[in-house]
């Protein structure tokens, strides 16, 4: 009974989380798609999801604490609105949750940087940047880009430019570190 009256109370959170939130119209008519025949897509970088009220969350602000989804993992997309998108991961129903002010995009936007129909090439990466993917760390030497997958790109409120030499994360809500670079490579990571 315990454990019927857990699912039934994420049922009623995640539909809580879905209610009132604007219906969205997404322009890009490959995306429509993934979303209307439930597509499997694949995770464009690293990203975190914690428990929050029943519901297994991501902010789109990219936390860097919670149970790891790694880069290229296959997940279904299964809903979206105007705030969030639910997609399937390991049979677990996952909210993707945008704060606009904080990311710098709408939903859709959101949509293009976590998922793609395509694998993330990492064979580009040199094998030292593939382990810190991997352990989701930025370690000394690894490229921008290599960073971006591993740790996600960082809320544009507080690090409005990729060109910048530091860039700031939320390892949680309360908690900040830096990466910073020089001459496009980490030059004081996470490690």
């Amino acid at each position: 009974m315990k454990k019927f009256f857990s699912l039934l109370v994420s049922v009623i959170g995640l539909g809580i989380l879905l209610n009132g939130c604007g219906k969205v119209e997404l322009k890009d008519p490959e995306l429509a798609q993934a979303f209307d025949t439930k597509a499997e897509l694949y995770t464009t970088r690293n990203m975190h999801y914690n428990v929050s009220r029943g519901a297994k969350l991501v902010e789109a602000t990219n936390y860097q604490v919670g149970i790891l989804i790694p880069v290229n993992s296959k997940v279904t997309m299964e809903a979206i609105n105007s705030k969030q998108v639910v997609f399937i991961y390991n049979d677990q129903k996952i909210i993707l949750r945008n704060i606009p002010k904080y990311t710098g995009l709408d939903i859709e936007g959101i949509v293009k940087r976590y998922f793609s129909m395509k694998k993330t090439n990492l064979s580009k990466f040199t094998s030292k940047e593939q382990q810190a993917i991997k352990s989701a760390k930025a370690v000394k030497g690894m490229r921008k880009e290599a960073v971006i997958v591993s740790l996600g790109t960082p809320p544009s409120h507080a690090t409005p430019s990729l060109d910048l030499d530091e860039w700031k994360y939320w390892r949680n809500r309360f908690t900040t570190f830096v990466v910073t670079f020089k001459n496009n490579r980490v030059e004081k990571g996470t490690n």
